[in-house]
C-alpha cells in the first residue's frame, strides 16, 4: 500500500511539473515578438519622459523624437537645407519654439507609424502637400535632388547624435526616406531652365542678336541690382571704383561686371551652355585682391546686397507676392555665397 502511494505521488508530481511546463511553454508562444523598426528601436516599452517629468513615453517614440530634434538641428546649421525654413528659423530666432514643437511632433508621429508604431498616428500633411510651398506656407520653396540627399545625410547626422548608428537601423531609414523621393522632390527642372533656359530669343539690348532666354532673364535682374546698389547708401561705399565711372560717362567696369555677374548667376543656376571665368568670390570680394571692391563686406552688407537683389528681381516683375518660392530661392542661391563674402 506504502508503495503504491509513492508511486502516486511520483506520478502527480511528474504530472504538475509537466503541466506547468506546458503553460509557461504556452506563454511563451502567446507572447508577441515586436520585430519592426519601431520594436528595434525600443518599441512600447515605456519609460520616463526626460522633456515631460512625470510622465511616461515609450521607448521607440522617444528614440524617434531624439533623433527627429538633433535632425531638425543639423539642419539649421546646414546651408543647404536652412533656406527652406526660413519660417521655422526665423520664429525659434525669435525665442518661439511653437513651430519648432509642432514640427518635432509631426515628424515623430510619421516616423513612428511608418517604422511599425501600432499606438500612434499621423494626421499632418501628406508629404507632397506637406513639400509644396503653394499649399504650405512654411515651405519656402520646392526641394530637389541635392536638398533629397542632404536631408538623408542630416539625419544620419541627428541618428548618430543620438548613438544610432548600427547599419541595421541606419539603412532601413534611409530607404523609408528614398522611398518618399518622387512625391518630397517637386523641383526637378534647374533654376536656369525655369527662368527660360536655353530658348533663343531676341536680345533687345544687341541688334540682329539672340540669347537664351534664361541668360536674358538673369542680365536684366543684375542689370536692375547693380542701379538699385548704386543709390543704396548702404553699399555706395564699397563700390566707390564702379560710380565714380558711371558718374564720368565710362561704362566699360559696369559692362564688364554686368556680363561676369550674369555669367556667375547663370552657370549658378544650371547653366550648361555658358561658362564663368571671373575670379572666385573669395577673391573677388577681398579688396587687397581685387582693387575694384573698396573694403571688406560684413553681414550687414550682405544682408543689404540681397535686399537689393530682391528689388532688382521685383523691377522685372518677380515678387514674394506673385512668385515666393521663386524670389526665395533665388535669394537662398545669393546666400549660400555668405561664408565667402563676408570678410569682415
Amino acid at each position: 500500500m506504502k508503495n503504491l502511494l509513492r508511486i502516486l505521488m511520483a506520478l502527480l508530481v511528474v504530472m504538475t511539473t509537466a503541466m506547468s511546463c506546458s503553460d509557461d511553454d504556452g506563454e511563451d508562444m502567446e507572447m508577441p515578438v515586436d520585430d519592426s523598426l519601431y520594436g528595434v528601436l525600443g518599441g512600447t516599452t515605456l519609460v520616463d519622459d526626460p522633456n515631460n517629468p512625470g510622465t511616461q513615453i515609450e521607448q521607440g517614440r522617444l528614440n524617434l523624437r531624439a533623433v527627429v530634434d538633433s535632425t531638425i538641428f543639423v539642419i539649421a546649421a546646414d546651408q543647404r537645407l536652412s533656406p527652406y525654413f526660413e519660417v521655422l528659423l526665423s520664429e525659434v530666432g525669435n525665442n518661439n519654439l511653437s513651430g519648432f514643437a509642432a514640427l518635432s511632433s509631426s515628424l515623430t508621429d510619421f516616423f513612428a507609424v511608418a517604422t511599425g508604431a501600432e499606438n500612434f498616428t499621423y494626421s499632418g500633411m501628406n508629404m507632397t502637400d506637406a513639400h509644396d510651398p503653394e499649399v504650405n506656407s512654411r515651405m519656402s520653396f520646392a526641394a530637389d535632388d541635392t536638398a533629397m540627399d542632404a536631408f538623408i545625410e542630416d539625419l544620419v547626422a541627428g541618428a548618430a547624435k543620438n548613438g544610432v548608428t548600427d547599419p541595421d537601423i541606419i539603412q532601413p531609414i534611409g530607404q523609408l526616406l528614398e522611398s518618399l523621393r518622387d512625391v518630397v522632390v517637386q523641383r526637378t527642372e534647374t533654376l536656369y531652365a525655369r527662368l527660360g533656359g536655353t530658348t533663343m530669343v531676341d536680345d533687345p539690348n544687341n541688334s540682329g542678336q539672340m540669347i537664351e532666354q534664361g541668360r536674358l532673364t538673369f542680365r536684366a535682374v543684375v542689370d536692375s541690382t547693380i542701379f538699385v546698389i548704386a543709390a543704396d547708401q548702404r553699399l555706395q561705399p564699397y563700390f566707390e571704383v564702379l560710380l565714380s565711372e558711371v558718374g564720368n560717362n565710362d561704362l566699360t567696369g559696369f559692362a564688364a561686371l554686368s556680363a561676369s555677374l550674369t555669367d556667375f548667376f547663370s552657370v549658378a543656376a544650371g547653366a550648361t551652355t555658358q561658362t564663368y571665368t571671373g575670379l572666385s568670390m573669395a577673391d573677388a570680394h577681398d579688396p587687397s585682391v581685387n582693387s575694384r571692391m573698396a573694403q571688406a563686406a560684413d553681414d550687414a552688407a550682405m544682408d543689404a546686397f540681397i535686399e537689393d537683389a530682391v528689388q532688382g528681381l521685383a523691377q522685372n516683375g518677380v515678387t514674394v507676392e506673385n512668385n515666393g518660392p521663386l524670389v526665395r530661392e533665388i535669394g537662398a542661391l545669393i546666400n549660400s555665397l555668405r561664408g565667402v563674402v563676408v570678410q569682415r
